[in-house]
């Protein structure tokens, strides 16, 4: 299985989600905050192509078209700014070694008008490349890894396979 920007994210906020995620088990459907995301995203950096697919593994919100090109990930809020961070790290990581281009990113919560300049570091790639290592092992397993409880259990998708 290809590891996803998305399952980079999972890891980093809740292993439990990305191995129901990675194990066909998608709730996000019935998602309020994913849908109100995707209006954001729909609705923000218009004249930006946006959703740039790579080898059905990388969906990148867009690449500006301006200056270096910078790549741009569109959260609805930066209450899980160090998921969304390790995602956009992730699609950095992935252009450099699979397509061979360097890029700079951009968080941006339209919303709250912030954006967050991101570099792929040495240091990160390493710890880009331990992720990668860890995602396959926790997809592998033949049940979820324990629940752990998190502040934001009670508007997460699959609160009621971990807490009812």
């Amino acid at each position: 299985m290809e590891i996803t920007g998305v399952m980079v994210q999972y890891f980093i906020s809740c292993k439990r989600e990305l191995w129901f995620f990675a194990n066909k088990i998608n709730l996000n459907c019935f998602d309020q905050n994913i849908n109100i995301g995707k209006k954001i995203h729909e609705e923000s950096y218009k004249r930006e192509k946006t959703r740039i697919n790579l080898d059905d593994t990388i969906s990148i919100d867009f690449i500006s078209k301006a200056g270096k090109g910078f790549v741009f990930e569109i959260k609805k809020s930066s209450k899980l700014i160090k998921p969304a961070k390790y995602q956009l790290l992730y699609y950095l990581w992935y252009l450099k070694k699979k397509k061979g281009v360097l890029k700079e990113g951009f968080l941006t919560y339209p919303n709250e008008k912030k954006r967050e300049k991101i570099i792929l570091t040495k240091e990160k790639e390493v710890e880009i490349e331990g992720i990668i290592k860890k995602i396959k092992e926790i997809i592998k397993l033949e049940s979820p890894p324990k629940a752990i409880k998190k502040p934001y259990c009670k508007n997460c998708s699959y609160y009621e396979l971990c807490w009812v």
